[in-house]
């Protein structure tokens, strides 16, 4: 018999896990493959393998008969190698193994270059999101996400992969902004099972501080596909690595969540066997994948960023182009004159949770400079005898001292005269002035504050300029609130 022949498919065996992939992986048949088996154990005058119903294990003589094959099969491959021309060192097959996403998005680039500086190579690519034992598995290079773990190889750092929390513009457009990392457990997320199973998403701010944001996991599933394909569609809320949805992102099909938080990336190794000598061919394969892979990433990494700085100018350019719209055009004088309306503007909450969520929202938004300024405002409850409340305690975070210089304890009663209402006026600081309240304040609205609120509902009540109540209004409508103005006097 062909005792190397009858090693090498050994060895396939064992690495494989079945016959019948060791088969497929050597080209032959599983009973051609299974009667070598038999014939090496006759041959042997032992049992290497112990079959049962589902699979099989070594047997004690089993294990001593792979690692001895293992030595020899490599010994004769160096002994061929060493003999042979640079071309003839160069042919075989090489296996290489990759997670789902990363081999989906990343790696085919990758092995198309090396296909092309060596066309006389065959690759076998491994696709597998648990970590690959490169010995136990035939693996010649597997590139490893994350953790090292345990193992014999040689790891060679190619850079890091890096992770975007993203949704679909329609589901933001339904759903409403997110714009505070606490937010984020108010939605559906879709995850890949084995990542964020604790529930917790990390996130480091630009400062890199890094803190924990909780999340509400809706669906899982076993590959990355079907998740990019319910994010994309407004399924939900979920993290991609950037290779995956690059594409998306120029497309408009997806935008990032919290642009100013970052998920930390993924480390990115590539990892060899450890042999006393490397064959000729996996070292130049190695070679090239150190070279093009971190080149790939950048890219990707490059087009993400410039999606983020592409969207925030058209953010800027939208309301530009909005402001000229609205905007009186002097063409002798060639300026401008423009003026955003005064709003008294009340924003009803089912609680006081939700309406402190929400001002945090009015104050982002504020930030922003597109065309929305809060002059002052109050929160205000009311309780279980019909008075409203100012919750001083809860408001004074988001106006500072717009709140500070508000006087006296109630707005008044529920449902008495307009009046009764000019218990709080501002000071030098301005805000809701007491000629705006007089002019504002009438029976009418008085009445409207009070059919909506009920026990224990909030409501925020602001004197605001705005070029459109759009934003606001999503903000309110996301939180399940309700929204009515009045314009100023």
């Amino acid at each position: 018999m062909n005792l190397l022949e009858a090693m090498r498919i050994y060895v396939r065996v064992v690495e494989r896990g079945s016959i019948s992939g060791a088969a497929r992986d050597l080209n032959i048949g599983q009973p051609a493959a299974s009667e070598r088996i038999e014939r090496l154990e006759k041959y042997l005058g032992c049992r290497l393998l112990r079959r049962s119903a589902r699979a099989f294990n070594r047997t004690p003589e089993g294990v001593t008969f792979y690692n001895c094959s293992k030595r020899i099969l490599h010994a004769v491959e160096q002994a061929v190698a060493e003999v042979s021309s640079d071309e003839q060192g160069l042919k075989g097959t090489i296996r290489i193994a990759a997670p789902h996403c990363f081999g989906e998005t990343v790696v085919p680039e990758a092995l198309t270059l090396v296909r092309a500086a060596y066309p006389q190579l065959d690759l076998e690519l491994v696709l597998n999101d648990r970590i690959v034992d490169l010995v136990t598995e035939g693996v010649d290079i597997s590139f490893r996400l994350g953790q090292l773990g345990e193992g014999a190889f040689i790891a060679r750092q190619l850079g890091q992969v890096g992770r975007v929390l993203v949704a679909a513009p329609g589901y933001l457009s339904q759903h409403g902004p997110i714009t505070e990392p606490s937010e984020l457990v108010k939605h559906p997320f879709i995850r890949v099972q084995g990542m964020f199973g604790t529930d917790q998403l990390p996130l480091r701010h630009m400062a890199n501080i890094v803190e924990s944001a909780p999340i509400r996991t809706a669906i899982k599933t076993s590959h990355w596909r079907p998740m990019y394909e319910m994010i994309v569609s407004g399924a939900g809320i979920g993290v991609l690595e950037e290779p995956a949805c690059v594409d998306a992102l120029a497309e408009g099909k997806l935008v990032r969540i919290l642009p100013e938080f970052e998920l930390p990336p993924f480390e990115l190794n590539l990892l060899s066997q450890t042999q006393r000598q490397i064959p000729m061919r996996v070292q130049l394969i190695v070679t090239t994948l150190n070279h093009c892979t971190p080149e790939i990433l950048g890219r990707a990494r490059a087009e993400v960023k410039a999606h983020l700085d592409r969207y925030h100018e058209s953010e800027i350019n939208k309301w530009h182009a909005m402001r000229k719209s609205l905007s009186l055009i002097d063409n002798v004088a060639e300026s401008r004159s423009y003026q955003m309306a005064q709003q008294l503007i009340v924003a009803v909450f089912d609680s006081v949770d939700v309406a402190e969520r929400a001002g945090r929202d009015f104050r982002n938004f504020e930030e922003k400079d597109l065309g929305f300024k809060i002059e002052s405002g109050v929160l205000v409850q009311k309780d279980a005898t019909g008075k409203l409340i100012l919750l001083d305690k809860q408001t004074r975070p988001f106006w500072g001292t717009v709140i500070g210089a508000l006087t006296g304890g109630l707005i008044g009663m529920l449902g008495g005269p307009a009046g009764a209402l000019l218990g709080f006026t501002i000071g030098a600081s301005g805000g809701l002035a007491e000629h705006a309240i007089k002019a504002t304040f009438d029976d009418d609205l008085v009445a409207s504050i009070s059919g909506k609120l009920t026990p224990g509902h909030v409501a925020f009540i602001l004197e605001a300029q705005e070029a459109s109540p759009f934003e606001v209004d999503n903000i309110v409508l996301g939180y399940g609130g309700s929204v009515f103005r009045k314009p100023l006097a």
